[in-house]
């Protein structure tokens, strides 16, 4: 699996935030599994032992999906990754025990255990377990979102536009609309200056994917970039295109 961007992981954070989103996260988390594992409605003692326990569920989770998956998980390092998610469960299991011990425990005598009971110690390593298995799903998902949409660009086919002398290799994902002027075009790109060539928009679309459509005499648009449309006009890339009227039901295919 290839490294990782940066900018698509962008999209999932809120107000293209990650230290925002990760925060509200845990506080949610926090607040959440406060009022879930809370007994006879204790509520003070079911978020005092949800805070403390929080320090070790947040460094292991970090440490999974910002390390092991990476750098072991999808590098297909198997062996490696299972030992040290293992080492990692135990010592995590080890530090969460002796904060409930000596952070909880002693505060509330009737909930006090031995150090190193056995059967503690394993509740607190799947306690720990847990909520990185939680994490790591949602990371994995991103990752697989990501992964499918590069196999996605990565098989499709460039397509081939003589404008001004030259030849331009262009995707069709890249391509937000197409404007036809009798017997030339002009293809508007994302990011790229338009190019002027000499075709029909009738011989435009038989080169593109079936995502185009062609909304009026006109215009051929890409109907995966619309930001907005009604049954008039479609808003793509700033600019406002009409519809044509023996076009309109075409955008029933939206």
């Amino acid at each position: 699996m290839t490294r990782t961007n940066p900018q698509f992981f962008k999209n999932y954070y809120f107000l293209d935030s990650r230290v925002l989103t990760h925060v509200l996260f845990w506080c949610l988390y926090y607040i959440l599994f406060g009022f879930l594992w809370a007994k006879d409605a204790d509520y003070y003692k079911s978020f005092s032992l949800e805070l403390v326990l929080m320090p070790i569920r947040i460094g292991a989770t970090y440490l999974s999906i910002y390390y092991l998956m990476p750098k072991l998980l999808l590098k297909e390092k198997l062996i490696k990754f299972f030992l040290a998610y293992l080492g990692m469960l135990i010592i995590a299991g080890i530090g969460q025990r002796l904060l409930i011990y000596f952070f909880y425990e002693q505060f509330f005598p009737n909930e006090l255990n031995r150090l190193f009971n056995f059967m503690m110690l394993i509740r607190a390593i799947v306690l720990v377990n847990s909520t990185v298995m939680l994490i790591s799903a949602i990371k994995m998902y991103t990752y697989w979102k990501e992964e499918k949409t590069k196999n996605q660009r990565d098989s499709e086919h460039y397509i081939e536009i003589r404008s001004e002398k030259r030849f331009y290799r262009v995707l069709p994902s890249n391509i937000n609309y197409i404007e036809g002027m009798g017997n030339y075009v002009t293809i508007y790109q994302k990011g790229q200056k338009p190019l002027i060539s000499y075709m029909t928009l009738k011989e435009a679309k038989e080169k593109l994917p079936s995502y185009f459509l062609r909304i009026h005499k006109s215009f051929i648009i890409n109907k995966e970039l619309v930001a907005s449309y009604n049954n008039e006009s479609v808003e793509i890339d700033g600019r406002i295109l009409p519809i044509g009227k023996s076009f309109s039901t075409e955008l029933l295919s939206f």
